[in-house]
C-alpha cells in the first residue's frame, strides 16, 4: 500500500517557472521566505505543494520539503529517532554518490557524527564523548586564553576593526589548536584555512555543479581532496608518535569502544572536520553577534562590564568562576536565543510517519527553524528585543531554547563553545570598549551558518566609564531586532 501524498499546506508552482520561483526565494534569504510561510500557512507549512523538491536530502524522489516551528514539533522531531533521521549535507545540487575519486574527498567532508543515525550515532558518540568530557575542555582553557591575548595585543585605541574576521581568527586558532595540536600547529593551521574556505564556497560551487576549469565547483572538490590528504598525514603522524598530545584527534585515533572497536580513517577525516567546521564557524557568529548586541545596548554592556572586573579583575575565567558571571551567561543566552548559530535542524523521514495532524511520507525533508521558535511571543515576551534578564525567570524547556539542539542529539560541543566564548568575552571587555562606526549598514548571511554581513565595523577605545548612546545602524539587522 502506497504512502499518501504530502498534504501539508503551502504554495504551488507558478505556471512555467515551476518551484524554481519558490527555490530561489528560499536561497536568496531562507529566514525571510520561511518567516514568511509561517505567517501564511502557520506552524508547518511546506516549500512547494505537489512538487517534489529538496534542500538537503540525498534522495533523488522525494515527496517535498516542509518547515516546522515550535516545542511541539521541535520535540517530535528530535526525540523520533526512529522516524526522522540526520541526512549528509546534500540537495539537487550536490553529488549523490561517490562516483569518482574527485568526490570520494567530498563525500567524507559532508559526513560525520551530525550524520550518523540510530545505532551506528550511539557508537560513534560514545567513542567522541571523551574528548569533549569537562576535564579535556577545562584543559584547552590557556590556549584558549593565549590565543585571544595574541588578538588583543594588535588592539590600538582610535583605530577601527572589523569584528567578524577577527573572531573568526580567533576561533579558528583555538580549534586547529585544540582539534589537532600544538605539535602539529602549522599543518594544522593550513587544514583550518582549507576547511573556512571550503564552507565559503560551498554556496557559489552548487550553482553551477560541475567540474569545470576555473569553476567554484572544482574549487571546492579540489579543497576537499586538499583537506583529506592533509588529515590523512597528521593521522598518520600522530600514529607514529603515540601520545604526542592530547589533543582532540589524538583521543579519536586513540578511542576504543567496549568491543575494542575504533574509528576507521575514512571517520576520523569525518569527524574533524565535521568538528572543526562546526565549532568554529557557530562560536565565531556567536562573538560577532554578541558584540554587535552589547554595542547597540550600552547600558548592559555597562553593567557586564562591571560584572567581569569586579569578578575577574582583569583575568580570564575558570569554569569554577562561570557560576558566579551570571549576566555573561544570560548575554550569551540571549544572543544565542536571537541569533541561533544554527537557525534551521533539518530532519528526513526514514519511514512513513506524521507530524501532528499530517501524514509525513518516508523521504520527506523536515526543516525545523529554531530562529522563529525563540522569537515566538508565548515563550518570549517582547521577544525582538534584547533582554538578558528574561532569562532569571524564563524556562522554554528544551525544546523552546535550543541553539544547541536538544535531547540524545544534543551538539556534542556545546560545553566547549560556551567556554570558548565566555573567555574571549571575558578577555576582550576587560581590556577594550567597542563602539559601532556609525550609520553602517548590517544585513545576515545564512549559509551553513547565520553570520552578520558585510562587516561589523567597531571602533577601539579604552575601557573608560561613561557609555553613551548606541551608534545607528542600517539594514536587516533592525528587522530581527527591536533598537526602538
Amino acid at each position: 500500500m502506497s504512502a499518501p501524498p504530502l498534504s501539508v499546506p503551502g504554495p504551488r508552482a507558478l505556471p512555467l517557472l515551476g518551484p524554481s520561483a519558490e527555490l530561489l526565494r528560499f536561497v536568496l534569504d531562507p529566514i525571510a521566505h520561511i518567516g514568511a510561510l509561517f505567517e501564511k500557512y502557520g506552524p508547518i507549512a511546506q516549500l512547494v505543494v505537489g512538487s517534489p523538491t529538496r534542500i538537503v536530502s540525498t534522495e533523488r524522489n522525494v515527496p517535498g520539503t516542509v518547515f516546522v516551528y515550535g516545542p511541539d514539533y521541535n520535540r517530535a522531531l528530535l526525540t523520533n529517532h526512529a522516524d526522522f533521521h540526520k541526512c549528509a549535507l546534500s540537495g539537487p545540487l550536490y553529488p549523490e554518490e561517490p562516483l569518482s575519486p574527485r568526490t570520494r574527498p567530498l563525500t567524507r567532508m559532508l559526513t560525520g557524527l551530525f550524520h550518523a543515525n540510530e545505532a551506528d550515532h550511539r557508537q560513534q558518540r560514545r567513542l567522541l564523548m571523551p574528548a569533549f568530557h569537562r576535564s579535556r575542555i577545562e584543559s584547552y582553557r590557556d590556549e584558549m586564553v593565549a590565543v585571544t591575548e595574541e588578538l588583543l595585543s594588535e588592539y590600538r585605541p582610535g583605530t577601527t576593526r572589523d569584528i567578524r574576521p577577527d573572531m573568526m581568527y580567533v576561533t579558528l586558532r583555538i580549534a586547529t589548536s585544540t582539534l589537532f595540536g600544538g605539535e602539529l600547529a602549522e599543518l594544522g593551521l593550513q587544514i583550518g584555512h582549507d576547511i573556512e574556505s571550503w564552507a565559503t564556497t560551498l554556496r557559489s560551487a552548487n550553482i553551477v555543479p560541475f567540474d569545470l576549469p576555473l569553476s567554484p565547483y572544482r574549487r571546492w572538490l579540489d579543497l576537499s581532496g586538499d583537506i583529506d590528504r592533509r588529515v590523512r598525514e597528521v593521522i598518520r603522524r600522530k600514529r607514529e608518535n603515540p601520545g604526542l598530545g592530547r589533543d582532540m584527534l589524538s583521543m579519536l585515533i586513540e578511542a576504543r569502544d567496549e568491543g575494542g572497536g575504533q574509528l576507521s580513517e575514512d571517520e576520523l577525516i569525518g569527524h574533524a572536520g565535521v568538528i572543526f567546521g562546526a565549532g568554529h564557524e557557530t562560536s565565531s557568529n556567536a562573538l560577532s553577534w554578541t558584540l554587535l548586541l552589547l554595542a547597540l545596548h550600552p547600558r548592559i554592556l555597562a553593567d557586564l562590564c562591571d560584572e567581569l572586573s569586579g569578578k575577574l579583575r582583569g583575568g580570564a575565567p575558570t569554569f569554577e568562576d562561570l557560576a558566579d558571571l551570571p549576566l555573561l551567561d544570560h548575554v550569551i543566552k540571549e544572543s544565542l536565543r536571537l541569533f541561533p548559530p544554527g537557525p534551521l535542524n533539518h530532519r528526513i523521514a526514514a519511514r512513513d510517519s506524521a507530524l501532528g495532524e499530517y501524514p509525513i511520507p518516508a523521504g520527506t525533508e523536515v526543516l525545523s527553524s529554531i530562529y522563529h521558535t525563540h522569537r515566538m511571543p508565548d515563550l518570549y515576551p517582547d521577544p525582538l528585543r534584547f533582554r538578558p534578564e528574561r532569562w532569571q525567570t524564563s524556562d522554554p524547556g528544551p525544546y523552546g531554547y535550543n541553539p544547541f539542539s536538544a535531547g540524545p542529539r544534543m551538539c556534542i560541543g556545546a560545553t566547549f563553545a560556551w567556554f570558548e566564548i565566555k573567555i574571549v568575552l571575558a578577555l576582550l571587555l576587560q581590556r577594550f570598549r567597542l563602539d559601532l562606526v556609525p550609520n553602517q549598514r548590517i544585513d545576515r548571511y545564512f549559509g551553513i551558518t547565520l553570520a552578520p554581513a558585510p562587516r561589523v565595523l567597531m571602533r577601539v577605545r579604552r575601557t573608560e566609564r561613561g557609555f553613551s548612546r548606541a551608534a545607528p545602524v542600517h539594514g536587516r539587522v533592525r528587522e530581527m531586532v527591536d533598537l526602538s
